[in-house]
């Protein structure tokens, strides 16, 4: 499938949305994975504060398989694609963001 070209607004957003999603299988818990995806939506609308018309075009949720992943803890990698524009007005597409998780004790989620 080919990607929306840079620009296409927010009808594009599904087409992305289904290309994050057939880049890795769904390896969580549903419901690890909503609340994962709804801290990582948050957080990154926190950490662009000083853009606007920022949104987030698709993201995912999965388990952490890198190298340096701990065995001894559940780590998880949130992926996110947004849009918006810089303090200087430049308004961009396809941005990427990762965000990392790890499940404390009890089963919630902390950013790390």
């Amino acid at each position: 499938m080919e990607l929306p070209p840079p620009g296409s607004g927010p009808e594009a957003d599904p087409l992305i949305q289904q290309a994050l999603d057939r880049a890795s299988r769904p390896d969580l818990p549903p419901r690890d994975e909503r609340l994962l995806l709804a801290a990582g939506r948050a957080a990154w609308l926190t950490e662009t504060a000083g853009y606007t018309h920022v949104r987030i075009q698709a993201a995912t949720a999965r388990r952490d398989t890198g190298l340096d992943a701990n065995w001894r803890e559940v780590r998880a990698v949130v992926r996110l694609v947004w849009a918006g524009a810089d303090p200087a007005g430049t308004l961009l597409d396809g941005r990427p963001a990762t965000l990392l998780y790890t499940q404390n004790g009890n089963g919630s989620w902390k950013r790390t």
